[in-house]
């Protein structure tokens, strides 16, 4: 019997996490499913482990001889799933044991959708040991990941495959915002026919002090070349009225360079390199009047050297992006 959801798994070097992934999926209480893991050339003990998953006929290793990136493993996975349902689930986090079932059910009830968002929690070292959540009842979804207020992330959509496969699957020339970019991207698509369902969480994205062994540059620098990227992708696609919301993600990732120079883990040097980068985004010429000039230096002012107030960069961002 063809499984229904095609769960889709990209690992690198997830060796301390990856059996508990696994686990997660075999537990599920609806037992109909495929788990396609693309191992992207790992260095560390991944392979063996999932080796140890195998003898299940419905978890499948693929493996490439080099290293090409997440969103080369997830168009990977999607060629070769068979399930009318995909989930994609990074390789350390987990799914509740009534993901599965809830998430078919919910798509069953509704038969013209083909995004289905559901809620999701976050830990660190066990499901628990953090309240935070993500919880998708936007009202407005695309603008909100216009000016990345992002208002779910990669491991929370169900989707339909057939509507996966129209979109082409993920965009492999971003390094960072991946998920961000194709969610952007569905909700542009004339067929989307998105249900979110903000009720009781069914997935977990881990916390977790390994993901933040980073240079900082390098990593603030990807991200600062796929934020351009992506406004200077979604300038072109956008109706007019829409582009100004673009600036939020211009905005957030500003933070992230000014948070980083704050906290000295960059060099000015580094931070005004980042910053020219950031601000030869199309969208920074078409948008950015002298009066929200002006704003962008008070903002980067207020949050390097004042004592930072509840709610004042809520009001920097409304005035830019007004």
């Amino acid at each position: 019997m063809t499984p229904p959801i095609s769960i889709i798994t990209a690992n690198y070097n997830k060796a301390n996490f990856i059996s508990e992934t696994v686990h997660s999926v075999l537990n599920q209480t609806y037992q109909n499913w495929e788990l396609i893991i693309v191992d992207d050339s790992s260095t560390d003990d991944s392979i063996s482990i999932i080796n140890q998953f195998t003898h299940d006929k419905r978890i499948h290793l693929l493996k490439n001889n080099e290293n090409k990136g997440a969103n080369f493993c997830r168009n990977f996975g999607l060629q070769k799933a068979k399930g009318e349902y995909v989930v994609f689930l990074d390789a350390d986090d987990l799914l509740d044991k009534s993901c599965l079932e809830n998430r078919i059910k919910k798509a069953k009830e509704n038969p013209d959708g083909n995004l289905f968002v559901f809620a999701m929690g976050v830990f660190k070292k066990e499901i628990g040991d953090d309240t935070r959540k993500w919880i998708p009842n936007s009202q407005k979804p695309l603008t909100d990941f216009l000016q990345h207020k992002l208002p779910w992330s990669i491991i929370q959509p169900l989707w339909k495959k057939d509507f996966l496969i129209s979109l082409n699957g993920f965009d492999e020339t971003f390094e960072r915002l991946q998920d961000v970019e194709l969610h952007t991207r569905a909700l542009l698509h004339r067929s989307v026919k998105v249900y979110q369902f903000p009720g009781i969480k069914d997935c977990y994205y881990r916390i977790d002090e390994e993901r933040k062994n980073f240079n900082e540059f390098e990593f603030l620098q990807r991200r600062i070349k796929s934020s351009v990227q992506y406004c200077n992708k979604f300038v072109a696609l956008v109706e007019q009225k829409q582009k100004r919301f673009l600036l939020g993600t211009v905005l957030q990732s500003y933070f992230s360079i000014i948070y980083a120079l704050r906290n000295k883990k960059l060099a000015q040097k580094e931070f005004l390199e980042l910053g020219h980068l950031l601000f030869s985004a199309e969208i920074m010429q078409q948008e950015v009047s002298f009066v929200k000039q002006i704003l962008f230096r008070g903002y980067c002012f207020y949050n390097l050297y004042l004592l930072r107030i509840s709610g004042i960069n809520r009001i920097f961002t409304l005035l830019i992006i007004k």
